[in-house]
């Protein structure tokens, strides 16, 4: 398994690196290090002599060099794989072009959250990663203590494209020692709400997806979705809370906010935001390399 761990050398990002740890010391796996430092986009790219002609810049440069190195030994020396990323400009350019050169399976953020005007203009990097980014991302906030994560929360609308959502969720607990599923959706008693015996039924359908555990359905209602997984989970003990990032539309985005944005935001519980990229049908890979080797004949 390949994490990617930005860190901004804060306590959040510590407690993202000790869960990184715990999850590398489940399966194999190798984990890397991003920095984004306020610095020119070109600085590495510089001649030595211009470099370090500016003072400031190459204070920073050697600062960052030498924290990445501490955690780069500190990880080594837990037995796991360590690479380092560092860049200069934009966090979010930047940390797209290292994820097109690596295939990660999941992202390690830690966040203290964002509220009020920041949350809704500015927002948090993390909050800005789980809008830019496909990938699945798991947001911690506090020092995890050893990872169980025996009852879990998936919080699904019940769209048929949540269940491959699902799916990829339950990938991820087979590294645990999970004892319960719970599966919710949560009516805000909005127009466009299904009947509530229809999604009582879809519930029952994912459900048997997770037919190897133990799993319980719940049909919640609350003023907003953020709200409804906050009180179910002061309810239950949960553990952690996973939920699809998929499906996004820009425009609904503007208008609503993003769920797994806010719940990733308020949660005190780590979050799963799922998200990957779709395979194209195997027919299409096939079709593709049939006119390449025509093509090189």
């Amino acid at each position: 398994m390949k994490l990617l761990l930005p860190t901004d050398f804060s306590i959040f990002a510590d407690f993202a690196l000790e869960t990184a740890l715990q999850i590398a010391q489940r399966e194999p796996s190798e984990i890397h290090l991003y920095h984004s430092a306020n610095i020119p986009d070109n600085w590495e790219d510089l001649p030595a002599a211009t470099r370090y002609k500016d003072a400031a810049n190459k204070a920073i440069a050697l600062k960052v060099r030498n924290q990445l190195n501490k955690l780069e030994k500190y990880v080594q020396d837990q037995g796991v794989d360590c690479y380092t990323h560092y860049t200069g400009g934009k966090f979010l350019a930047n940390i797209e072009e290292i994820i097109d050169e690596v295939a990660f399976d999941l992202i390690v953020m830690g966040s203290h959250g964002a509220s009020g005007k920041e949350e809704w203009f500015i927002g948090s990097n993390t909050q800005k990663v789980i809008r830019k980014l496909h990938q699945n991302i798991l947001v911690v906030k506090n020092k995890p203590q050893q990872l169980n994560f025996k009852e879990v929360l998936f919080v699904s609308g019940l769209d048929k494209a949540d269940q491959d959502a699902f799916q990829h969720f339950l990938q991820f607990l087979s590294l645990f020692e999970v004892e319960q599923v719970h599966i919710m959706s949560v009516d805000t008693g909005s127009f466009f709400t299904q009947p509530s015996i229809l999604m009582k039924e879809v519930l029952k359908d994912f459900a048997a997806i997770a037919k190897d555990y133990s799993v319980k359905t719940h049909f919640y209602r609350d003023i907003s979705i953020d709200a409804g997984v906050r009180h179910f989970c002061q309810d239950f003990p949960i553990e952690l809370i996973g939920i699809s990032n998929h499906q996004r539309h820009p425009l609904k985005r503007i208008f609503q906010g993003s769920n797994v944005e806010m719940i990733a935001n308020h949660s005190e519980l780590p979050v799963l935001s799922i998200d990957y990229t779709i395979q194209p049908p195997l027919k299409d890979v096939v079709n593709k390399e049939v006119v390449i080797e025509e093509e090189m004949n």
